[in-house]
């Protein structure tokens, strides 16, 4: 397993376009600025690859693929486990990424989920804070896997996000990231527009 962890990268195809790395408002450059680029990423015990961020917890990792603070979107890829029981991985998520690029002015956040291997959920407080705080705005989830949003919609978290099939079959990697964001964005305006989640 171990191997196969460090294998996981985040995508990288749109570096030409936005590099998290030299963006000075992405928060994990802000957070993490005296810490070393090359420092190790864990999940639990296992070492993750390095160009994973870290976000404060054991179990979850993530990435800002691409942020356009004029569009006021973002783009951001987990990897590892969501364990709000243990960790509070929404809490640290909103905390050390969220909220800080919510200070930039980006309100409509497109969470990457394919690599998010499990959930495991305990109430909403969080994700009702950070809803009201992004009261403007809103997550959606792309490519989770079928047993995180069955686990969304057990604990009634389902409101806090968006998903839809539309959305899991785009081929995200082959589009630029303001042809997803534009994809996305068309079928939430239609969707908050008619008062209906997904």
């Amino acid at each position: 397993m171990a191997d196969a962890l460090a294998d996981i990268e985040p995508y990288f195809g749109w570096l030409g376009y936005y590099d998290p790395e030299l963006d000075t408002r992405n928060p994990f450059n802000l957070r993490d600025a005296e810490a070393p680029d090359d420092a190790a990423r864990y999940l639990y015990t296992f070492e993750a690859n390095p160009r994973w961020e870290s976000i404060g917890s054991e179990s979850l990792l993530a990435k800002v693929l691409y942020a356009n603070y004029d569009e006021h979107f973002a783009v951001i890829e987990l990897m590892g486990e969501w364990n709000d029981l243990f960790e509070n991985d929404w809490r640290l998520l909103t905390e050390n990424c969220l909220d800080w690029m919510l200070e930039q002015g980006i309100t409509q956040f497109i969470l990457v989920c394919e690599n998010v291997f499990h959930i495991y959920l305990d109430g909403d407080d969080y994700y009702e804070a950070f809803a009201e705080r992004n009261a403007d705005g809103w997550v959606c989830l792309l490519r989770a896997r079928e047993e995180v949003l069955a686990e969304l919609e057990r604990y009634r978290l389902s409101g806090y996000f968006y998903w839809n099939s539309q959305f899991d079959d785009l081929r995200w990697r082959k589009m630029k990231p303001w042809e997803l964001f534009a994809h996305v964005k068309s079928s939430m305006d239609r969707l908050l527009g008619a008062g209906t989640g997904v």
